[in-house]
Order: structure tokens, then C-alpha cells, then sequence
């Protein structure tokens, strides 16, 4: 069986000639933009129709007109070039700026540093940002990491570890949970659904432990982040173990409330990571500083806002 032949692929120039002309269905507005003459993007065109030995356009008194191969052509071209400017720009963009890349944990990405991102990225232009939410352990061999958020200090001596907040766990529901269900026991919780993390399985067994509470709930849904948790309690769906200080400001504001308030465990300080070696680098120390800040502002302990 023969093989069909294969057609030699147009040139890029011409085919950017084909989708200005298609665009603008003018040969003078493609001409223009292009800064070549409107007989030259002609000549480009026919060009092109011969060597596809397909019309694409029709020649009209007052214009042009696709007629249907040319239309698909054009769609088709179109999104082709489209993708090549995309990956050239981002080939440049990449050259021309640095990447400064944040891992941290899940909880403390969504509800700190995404929503305030934008103020250090204005302070820092000439770098471009990305933010990377992971729960487990990061290794720093990984050359491409700058930054790391965990939930407790660590003792590597190439590391730097700058605390930022003590973190406790208490349970919390929404205000009405228990009016809303008469048959649980706001004392012992139970016949409560307990929302629990995936992520962080030991978490109500550390606070049943140290308050020695043993649970009979209803049921257990288990979530993958800790903002599925949070929109699950403020439902009503059930009863979640809430971090301090991030729920704080919910608790302040009577969003949600925390049914045993004086029985808060300690479960670690949460803090940031570099390499030891990066202890004088501007972008790190202007990081460092400013994450230090917004933790400040936005997630003060009880009583100090």
C-alpha cells in the first residue's frame, strides 16, 4: 500500500502572515501590524494556498471572507501559535527572574500566606513566587527549595529554625452544633461526628490523652485539609480538632466556639526553614521578616489583638 505523501510544514513567518490576515479578514490591518505591505502579505498568502493546494480565503469586493477549510485552519493555527509565545515567554520570563519557592504546611499556606502573598511579591518584583502545599517531611537536598513552614523546630545544624507560633489543638463546632443536636453530650461528646484530618491522624488521640477523654462519637469523616474542616464545622456537619492561634480569630468572632475552652494542648511551634547557608541571603531575610510580621498581625494569641 502506498504511503500517502507528507506535506512539507509551512514556515512559521508565513503561517503568522495566515492567522494576521485571518484575523483581521484584511490583508492592509494584517499588513499593518505586521509592518510588511498589503502585496507582500498577498503574495505571502497565495504562497501558503498553493503550497496546502487549499483556498482559505474568499477574495471579496470589500474584504475577505474564511471560507470553511479556512476557518478550521485558522482555529487550529491559531491556538498553535498561541502555545509557542506561551512557552517562549515563560522561557524568557525564566531567565529574566528568579524563583523563589515556599513549602509549607497545607493549613498555614491557605489561610496566612496565600492571602497575603501578594504584599511580598510587590515588595519583590524581580523574583516570581510559588507556593507549594505539603504536608509531609521536604528534604533540602532538593536544590530548587528555598523555604520551608513545619510544624515543629528541628535540630539539624544546616538548618535554620525560626519559630513563629506556638500551636495548640482544642476541639471547636459551630455555635448552634449542640442545640442543633440535642441527643450529644457537649461534656463527653458523645453520639458527636468527629472531623479529622488525614493528614493528621494522631491529633485527637494526643488531645484525648492528655485530658484523658474517651470518645464515643456517632461516626468519624475524615477530611484531606483543614478549610474542608473548618466549612464542615461552620455547617453543622460535626465537631473538628481546630489549631491555635489560626482559629482564633473565628473563636474571637463567635463563628465558631470551642466547647471545652480550658482544655488546650500544646502540639508543637510552628516555623521556618532554610539552609544555614542562605542566612545572609536578602530574599530570605526579607521573607523571613515578613512572614514573621504577618503571623503577627494576623494570628495574635487571645487577648493580645
Amino acid at each position: 500500500m502506498t504511503k500517502p505523501t507528507k506535506t512539507r510544514l509551512p514556515s512559521l513567518n508565513i503561517l503568522r502572515v495566515f492567522e494576521c490576515a485571518a484575523r483581521h479578514l484584511s490583508f492592509k490591518q494584517a499588513a499593518k501590524e505586521l509592518f510588511i505591505s498589503p502585496p507582500a502579505v498577498s503574495h505571502q498568502i497565495r504562497a501558503l494556498e498553493k503550497q496546502l493546494n487549499t483556498k482559505l480565503f474568499e477574495r471579496l469586493n470589500r474584504g475577505l471572507k474564511l471560507n470553511q477549510e479556512g476557518e478550521i485552519y485558522y482555529r487550529k493555527v491559531s491556538a498553535a501559535i498561541t502555545r509557542l509565545d506561551q512557552a517562549t515567554q515563560e522561557l524568557v520570563l525564566k531567565k529574566e527572574k528568579p524563583i523563589f519557592v515556599i513549602n509549607s504546611l497545607p493549613l498555614i499556606a491557605s489561610l496566612l500566606i496565600v492571602p497575603n502573598i501578594h504584599l511580598f511579591q510587590e515588595a519583590q518584583p524581580e523574583y516570581r513566587i510559588q507556593i507549594d502545599s505539603q504536608s509531609s517531611q521536604v528534604d533540602f537536598d532538593d536544590e530548587t527549595l528555598d523555604v520551608v513552614i513545619r510544624h515543629r523546630v528541628g535540630d539539624d545544624p544546616n538548618l535554620v529554625y525560626i519559630p513563629l507560633f506556638n500551636v495548640a489543638v482544642t476541639p471547636f463546632c459551630s455555635p448552634s452544633y449542640f442545640t442543633d443536636n440535642p441527643e450529644i453530650d457537649p461534656k463527653t461528646l458523645d453520639g458527636a461526628r468527629l472531623i479529622k484530618l488525614s493528614v493528621d491522624k494522631p491529633c485527637w488521640p494526643h488531645w484525648c490523652n492528655t485530658f484523658d477523654m474517651s470518645l464515643k462519637p456517632k461516626d468519624e469523616l475524615f477530611l484531606s485539609s483543614f478549610r474542608a474542616a473548618i466549612d464542615a464545622v461552620k455547617s453543622g456537619v460535626g465537631i473538628a480538632m481546630g489549631y491555635r492561634p489560626p482559629i482564633n480569630e473565628m473563636l474571637v468572632s463567635g463563628e465558631v466556639i470551642a466547647p471545652f475552652p480550658e482544655k488546650a494542648v500544646s502540639y508543637g511551634t510552628a516555623c521556618l526553614v532554610y539552609r544555614k547557608r542562605d542566612k545572609d541571603r536578602a530574599i530570605v531575610k526579607e521573607f523571613e521578616q515578613w512572614l514573621v510580621s504577618i503571623t503577627k498581625n494576623n494570628w495574635p494569641e487571645l487577648g493580645d489583638s
